[in-house]
């Protein structure tokens, strides 16, 4: 492994590092426009010019390798004219629109100048160089005066999507980017394309002129949206969620999210959110405290014992879970949690990127947990038979199901836990206002049995609580309490349970995500446990 020094401080790196790389391990940035971690180098920016001694020029660091015994300046007096000088370059035709550019405060081309710039003009222009404005290109606008000509797009489309939208035409300094006859971008990628421009050229058509950046505060989580679980940030100012961005994992998503992801923030906010319980009563629904709601449930299930039945989502997290597993197990009741198959789903890919089957973000943390204990059609056959006089639904996706409905109305009691109105919602006795992912502290476990955190971004509305509250509160009641007070607590008792979480907690997990052995092993280790 060779060893380098950059900027007096010394690191070992694995053959085949740039210096750019291994500046970064250092926490050291150099600047840059085209070099990212995720994508082919391509060199052609030329704002990542280091000095390195024993060489006469001025190299690139995204595209020279560390040999041992390289010695690195990154701020030396000839790298840093030569950073204002690219800087200058890029800033002759460059448009000075910053006060109504939408990537005001996370620019490249400004960070870098007031980082590495501040250069007294040596060329004068009369006029810049006018391109095309405010192209429609769908989900993404287009403003090619800005444009960098970093290729970052181009090479975005060409080894991650696979569509090669983007292509540079033109010579000289009236090249720009453009797609084929100007068409639209149409993969459910385009989102990504706006992430890796680093200046204002390329613009989400969702996000522009919605918000500042500088008013938003980051909070990491993991996308709901399929079984891949993308690592991402939950922007949000104020309680409202603005946007969700890609937070890179080399393991899982590396820098990207599809659209359909992104577009889940939308329905954290809607009018519609369940913010109260409700009872039904003889002629209409009845508003009741949380309190009075759980209190009924309790009661309930008491009275029907095991001739009560539990039905989770893949939705919750692995603390909603476990909570809900515990109720079943106290009120001695049938336990399943999916509609069809998840074995063929969960790692059944929709294209070559990341989305999956699957759309749920935690199917294998109820595999792993022994959610599929009974069976859905067993669940259902009961309630059809009358045996059941209590259901219990940890999310309302049963209901939604058309060739169940006359086996449901046959129940005398069902109870479902909901975070949005919907019609489906009338054919439930008692209606448990849940929160959503985003105002959730917890866990999912992905498709490769990752375990991967998810934090509370904004507080939920109303009354609506995690679902493994609810059923804690349900679990006190009956006289068997969980003995936690938070998530972290909760999943601390899972780890205790679960053979293949054994050893894990929030802390463990970190940011990236905590990998659990192969399913294969798993499977095996768990039949053991159990014997």
């Amino acid at each position: 492994m060779p060893k380098c020094t950059i900027d007096g401080k010394d690191i070992e790196v694995a053959d085949g590092t740039t210096v750019i790389q291994a500046a970064e391990e250092l926490g050291i940035r150099i600047p840059r426009f085209c070099w990212h971690p995720d994508l082919p180098v391509d060199g052609n920016c030329r704002m990542c010019l280091v000095e390195i001694e024993k060489m006469p020029k001025l190299q690139i660091a995204c595209n020279t390798v560390v040999r041992d015994g390289m010695v690195v300046h990154t701020n030396s007096e000839k790298a840093a004219e030569a950073h204002r000088t690219t800087l200058e370059f890029l800033l002759i035709n460059h448009p000075i629109d910053c006060p109504v550019c939408d990537q005001a405060g996370e620019c490249y081309l400004q960070d870098q100048y007031m980082g590495h710039g501040l250069y007294d003009a040596k060329v004068e222009l009369e006029d810049k160089v006018h391109k095309r404005k405010v192209v429609d290109l769908g989900p993404i606008m287009l403003d090619a005066e800005r444009c960098v000509l970093c290729s970052r797009c181009i090479r975005f489309e060409r080894e991650v999507t696979g569509t090669n939208s983007f292509a540079f035409v033109n010579r000289g300094d009236h090249t720009q980017i453009t797609t084929f006859e100007e068409r639209p971008i149409t993969h459910q990628y385009a989102g990504n394309l706006a992430d890796v421009c680093p200046v204002g050229a390329l613009l989400s058509h969702d996000f522009r002129f919605k918000m500042r950046v500088w008013f938003l505060k980051s909070h990491e989580s993991v996308c709901p949206g399929c079984s891949t679980g993308c690592n991402i940030f939950v922007d949000e100012r104020d309680g409202e969620v603005q946007r969700l961005r890609p937070r890179r994992n080399v393991d899982v998503n590396r820098s990207w999210m599809c659209d359909p992801g992104r577009a889940l923030y939308k329905e954290i906010g809607l009018t519609a959110r369940i913010t109260g319980a409700r009872v039904r009563g003889a002629a209409s629904w009845e508003g009741v405290s949380v309190e009075e709601a759980l209190d009924l449930v309790a009661q309930r299930i008491k009275d029907s014992g095991p001739a009560s039945a539990f039905l989770a989502t893949p939705q919750g997290t692995n603390e909603d879970l476990f909570a809900f597993r515990s109720l079943a197990d106290a009120a001695k009741g049938m336990l399943d949690f999916r509609v069809g198959d998840p074995h063929l789903k969960v790692r059944q890919r929709i294209d070559d990127v990341l989305q999956r089957a699957d759309r749920n973000p935690n199917t294998q943390g109820c595999l792993d947990q022994g959610l599929d204990r009974d069976g859905v059609d067993a669940i259902v056959a009961a309630c059809r038979a009358g045996k059941i006089q209590t259901l219990v639904l940890q999310g309302p996706e049963l209901l939604r199901v058309a060739e169940v409905v006359d086996a449901l109305a046959k129940v005398p009691f069902v109870v479902v836990m909901a975070t949005h109105e919907g019609p489906e919602l009338d054919r439930a006795h008692v209606v448990l206002p849940a929160a959503v992912w985003a105002e959730a502290d917890g866990t999912y476990t992905n498709f490769q049995r990752r375990v991967q955190r998810l934090r509370g971004a904004v507080a939920a509305p109303g009354e609506a609580t995690p679902r493994w509250e609810l059923a804690a509160g349900v679990l006190e009641r009956l006289g068997e309490p969980i003995g936690a007070t938070s998530a972290r607590e909760v999943f601390t008792r899972l780890a205790t349970s679960v053979p293949d979480y054994e050893g894990l907690d929030h802390r463990a997990i970190g940011a990236q995500g905590r990998a659990l052995a192969p399913a294969e092993e798993a499977t095996s280790t768990t039949q053991e446990a159990r014997a």
